[in-house]
């Protein structure tokens, strides 16, 4: 019997050429668990790269370095990175300190009322008298001390006390009344206008006297060997005794110019010894009470001096505030 034959079939097999091959999906987190391994190795190259090239440095380059990326905040504490960019003092011949400490701001526009209140911000009781003919009598005896002595570097020292004031100075003021009541020699070989300067921080007298032998340091490289101060009689005392105990500086080397207003000395006197010398003899750093009250309230700008960093040497006895208010600082200082 015989048998049909069936036709063959055809399979289609699908072509290479037709359906070229897909590269295999990955997952989100394939994705990103590739690319985190990536990065590290490129940080690790980096890091790799980086202490390659440290190694080629010299022992001074490395130290440098290590100093300015790995410890800025140690550099900045000692000071070294700020005096990096310093010039060189420009006074390394002086050796006197002639300190003036202000009282008061001057603000007038022209000098024909500069004897006269309005031209001032005063306090109260310094009004109406003839504290700001004294004020003059001051400046003008800190130049005459420092044209007498060749060596002197004078400074008038004051911050930015009073609000009424805007960011003037005491010690601005007194600099700029120098300058123009032409109180400084005009002859062509003398050297006062350049060895006067400020010190623009000081709130009371006992910073008047450190901040100023501070800014002196700054401007010749050493402290001073003699240190005279220039202010009202009956605030000697205050300085003689306290101020300059409290410093530590030699009584020796230290002198006292008063000059007082002609009117009502004897009251100020009183004044004095209950609100100054009195606060003083048992606040002896002026950091506690009534004093550390008036610190404050003669700061409006709220300003922050910069000696720690200049001065590295009193950094100790600008922080000292003893809870014994009359205890001498026991450190050694640059000048005993």
């Amino acid at each position: 019997m015989a048998f049909p034959k069936r036709k063959a079939s055809i399979i289609s097999l699908p072509l290479f050429a037709e359906y070229p091959p897909q590269p295999p999906k990955r997952s989100l987190r394939q994705t990103l668990f590739l690319s985190f391994f990536g990065l590290l190795f490129t940080i690790s190259l980096l890091i790799n790269a980086f202490h390659f090239m440290s190694c080629q440095l010299d022992g001074v380059e490395k130290e440098s370095i290590r100093q300015a990326i790995v410890t800025p905040s140690d550099n900045i504490e000692a000071g070294l990175l700020e005096k990096h960019f310093l010039p060189s003092p420009p006074h390394q011949q002086l050796q006197d300190l002639v300190l003036v400490a202000g009282h008061a701001i001057f603000v007038g526009s022209d000098l024909e009322h500069v004897e006269e209140d309005n031209d001032w911000v005063l306090e109260d009781y310094q009004k109406g008298g003839e504290q700001v003919k004294t004020f003059l009598k001051h400046i003008r005896k800190g130049v005459e001390l420092t044209i007498d002595n060749g060596e002197a570097l004078l400074i008038f020292s004051g911050g930015q006390t009073r609000p009424s004031a805007g960011p003037r100075s005491e010690s601005q003021s007194y600099w700029v009344l120098a300058e123009s009541l032409h109180m400084f020699p005009s002859f062509e070989n003398s050297t006062v206008f350049n060895r006067a300067t400020t010190e623009e921080y000081a709130r009371d007298s006992y910073e008047n006297l450190l901040f100023s032998i501070c800014r002196f340091y700054e401007l010749t490289g050493h402290y001073p060997r003699n240190v005279t101060v220039v202010g009202f009689g009956f605030k000697r005392r205050r300085f003689l005794e306290l101020h300059r105990a409290a410093v530590k500086f030699p009584k020796e080397r230290f002198n006292y110019v008063g000059i007082d207003p002609g009117d009502s000395a004897l009251g100020r006197m009183g004044g004095e010894n209950i609100n100054g010398l009195g606060l003083f003899r048992d606040d002896l750093y002026g950091c506690h009470g009534k004093l550390r009250d008036k610190k404050i309230n003669r700061n409006p700008s709220r300003r922050s001096h910069p000696y720690h960093l200049s001065c590295p040497s009193l950094s100790s006895l600008f922080n000292y505030c003893p809870d014994n208010q009359t205890l001498i600082f026991p450190g050694t200082l640059p000048w005993e």
